[in-house]
């Protein structure tokens, strides 16, 4: 697991579309596409805002969500608006693939294996090339909820929590389809993420993020977030 620490939020998320960036290159160039997840988050967006100008083969490039909160199209709620805005002007958006998390059936469970089966099928093997994820304040990631029984799932890629988590029920990627990634890579920004981001850093089990494998993950924080370690 390596770690980066910078300044401010601003230039974490100049440092990770940047990181992005490279990856996105190398990949096309090797084997002609890359699939990655991203996650919500204030930064995240600005990483996206960020990443969307650069000069990429973007019709190459899949992206998936990592999570997605049960709430109508087009909720300011959603994780799928926010990217959406992101992209407003870049000139991707006709470009670029992207699969939502389809939260407003009338059965989650069945369009979360749907999910599952559509990343499969356009990753080849189910493995993603980059998962972004953050980390929040109690430990969470993705919609992996301290206490929810979505936490405990291995046999399957993608999952529905069973308790609303700041009122609303979720669709995530589980540890599975995370510790599969070629790479995982951490967003952490603000102090109230210091204590969490010492007990990831420590692979403590007792939070949900504690539970990703480290062996190809790389954290970005800022200053605030790095102040515990």
């Amino acid at each position: 697991m390596t770690t980066e620490i910078y300044s401010n939020p601003e230039e974490v998320a100049e440092k990770a579309a940047k990181h992005i960036e490279e990856k996105i290159r190398t990949a096309i160039l090797t084997k002609g596409s890359f699939s990655m997840a991203i996650s919500g988050g204030k930064t995240p967006w600005e990483m996206m805002k960020i990443l969307v100008k650069a000069k990429l083969r973007w019709e190459k490039v899949n992206i998936f969500q990592v999570d997605e909160r049960e709430a109508p199209d087009g909720h300011a709620d959603r994780n799928l608006t926010q990217l959406f805005h992101c992209l407003e002007g870049s000139g991707i958006l006709t470009r670029v693939n992207i699969f939502p998390m389809h939260v407003i059936a009338e059965n989650l469970e069945e369009e979360a294996n749907e999910y599952a089966q559509t990343l499969r099928e356009v990753t080849g093997d189910g493995i993603l090339d980059l998962v972004h994820l953050g980390l929040g304040a109690d430990g969470h990631t993705a919609s992996l909820i301290p206490g929810d029984p979505v936490c405990e799932v291995t046999d399957k890629d993608i999952a529905v929590t069973e308790q609303p988590y700041q009122g609303r029920l979720r669709m995530t990627m589980t540890y599975p389809i995370l510790n599969r990634a070629k790479e995982i890579l951490w967003v952490v920004t603000g102090e109230e993420k210091a204590d969490m981001l010492k007990k990831l850093l420590n692979q403590d089990p007792g939070i949900p993020a504690g539970k990703v494998n480290p062996e190809n993950a790389f954290i970005i924080a800022d200053q605030d977030a790095a102040k515990s370690i």
